[in-house]
């Protein structure tokens, strides 16, 4: 599914499954290398192809001339000795095509399928078909080519008669050759199982649209609260949309659960699953406040979608592998846990700041009179007092997992802080928010405005913590080890509209008492 996806861009392709793609790549590399199911976007690459403009998709042979040369080998060399952050898009474009090229040549040769386990290998290294043939001892080698011709010869009796019992008793034959040399390594039939049933149901991914209908419905219920007087109606619609975000946390939590059963550890321990984390401690912050207020519905909806929206843009990789040495530690368990989900409750006190500056912004008595106005500016401290609560609480928990992270830090390193960029960003994080807890003992500087505007502003210091570290500074923490990754245009655009808005709100900023 992922090989198709990537260079697809879908989970199938011209009537055919995932499944029967790959396999056909690998059964019959020759007639799918003129398959046309490459999916090129920028035009200079097609021209430099010599395919036209307009075609969506381009087949292998494409890339290679009447010689067998590869027609990007030069621009694409070019490409990889320039900074990531110096790349153009046509650059960007063509390396990930080249990536595609590379993954359908590794279908072709079956080296995508590592399906044979080595007789007594020390690491337990599984091997695609021609490495298996290549390199195993001879007794293994025969059985492996027998396995392979049977099963091939089984496929040909399938396509042409339509009975493919052949071929399914050569998998049977894959799978006793894993049981025999691939004990070691080979996991529990239930935990096979769990893996193929959450690969069938992309819970995450079909979740994400369900937690925008919460916040988008929820949003929509405060404005209609505001123009209409409560009612019966209004009460059970409530009810129905916390009932809604209960159930959806439960999805959550459930596929959370079943991604540590199938990976064997907690799901937060890279990039991917710590956005699945996030998105999940926001839902229980809504859980938790869900019953005070509809912003928090609001809130917590926009909130988990967007985390969850982005963890599946193709910029992160959600599979699941195994994790290194150091990360195998119940400290780490409880440190990333607990800090990640201050991150949800940090969260949840942004978004509400955000909708209140909204309605500062559109608190106008002379478009929506006294009696909506004042509707507006009690929600607006409704928001405000609860966000508080969530400050405090996010503020404990991320208290709470820096010292869980610093015993980590002992057991791992032999040292409890480092002035790693991660530390001391948490710090400056922390530091941060306790401004932002405190600014209420201090009268003459508090204000709901106030409160709204930092806790929005004050969630950057979590964004820099979060993603700043991982892929701009180098340190323990790193995924690109300082070699940064362009920033996206839209964040520019996000920057923008906060800024107006605030300015916006800024005019009706004071509230009767």
């Amino acid at each position: 599914m992922e090989v198709v996806n990537k260079i697809h861009g879908s989970d199938s392709a011209i009537g055919l499954t995932h499944n029967q793609i790959v396999l056909g790549m690998f059964l019959m590399p020759g007639p799918w290398q003129y398959v046309k199911i490459i999916k090129v976007k920028h035009p200079a690459i097609k021209k430099m192809l010599g395919v036209p403009i307009d075609k969506k998709y381009i087949a292998f042979i494409d890339a290679y001339d009447e010689k067998g040369m590869y027609k990007l080998a030069q621009a694409v060399e070019s490409a990889r000795r320039k900074d990531p952050s110096q790349r153009n898009q046509f650059e960007k474009e063509l390396l990930k095509l080249d990536e595609k090229l590379y993954i359908m040549y590794l279908a072709f040769t079956g080296e995508i399928l590592r399906i044979f386990p080595k007789e007594n290998d020390p690491n337990n290294t599984w091997y695609g078909p021609r490495d298996a043939l290549n390199s195993f001892p001879q007794k293994q080698k025969e059985e492996v080519a027998a396995i392979l011709s049977k099963y091939i010869h089984g496929v040909q009796k399938g396509l042409q008669e339509g009975d493919w019992s052949s071929a399914n008793m050569a998998i049977e034959s894959i799978k006793d050759f894993q049981k025999k040399y691939g004990y070691k390594v080979l996991p529990s039939q239930t935990r096979l199982k769990a893996e193929i049933l959450y690969n069938k149901l992309l819970i995450f991914e079909r979740l994400t649209p369900f937690y925008f209908l919460v916040g988008l419905l929820s949003i929509t219920f405060i404005f209609i609260q505001i123009f209409k007087t409560d009612s019966k109606f209004l009460k059970i619609s409530f009810n129905l949309l916390v009932l809604m975000l209960f159930v959806l946390f439960l999805i959550h939590t459930f596929g959370l659960g079943l991604r540590w059963y199938v990976a064997g550890h907690a799901p937060w321990t890279d990039a991917y699953e710590s956005m699945l984390f996030i998105s999940w401690a926001a839902a229980f912050a809504g859980i938790v406040f869900a019953k005070k207020s509809p912003f928090v519905l609001a809130s917590v909806g926009m909130f988990a979608g967007v985390f969850l929206f982005a963890a599946h843009l193709g910029w992160l990789d959600p599979q699941i592998t195994t994790i290194v040495p150091v990360l195998k530690s119940y400290w780490l368990l409880l440190h990333v846990s607990v800090l990640t989900a201050s991150y949800g409750f940090l969260g949840l006190a942004g978004i509400l700041g955000l909708l209140s500056l909204i309605f500062f912004a559109i608190k106008y008595e002379k478009l929506l009179g006294k009696e909506r106005v004042l509707k507006l500016e009690n929600g607006i401290k409704e928001a405000i007092k609860i966000g508080e609560l969530s400050l405090i609480i996010g503020l404990s928990l991320i208290i709470v997992g820096n010292f869980l992270g610093a015993v980590w830090a002992n057991e791992s390193w032999g040292r409890y802080w480092g002035w790693d960029p991660k530390e001391t960003w948490t710090a400056v994080s922390i530091l941060v928010y306790a401004a932002i807890v405190h600014l209420k003992y201090i009268p003459q500087w508090y204000s709901h405005y106030k409160m709204a505007v930092f806790s929005v502003l004050g969630y950057f210091a979590i964004l820099m913590t979060y993603f700043g570290v991982n892929y701009y500074l180098s340190g323990l923490h790193s995924y690109a080890a300082g070699d940064p990754v362009p920033i996206p245009t839209w964040v520019y655009w996000a920057l923008g509209i906060i800024g107006i808005l605030i300015i916006m709100a800024y005019r009706n900023r004071r509230l009767s008492s």
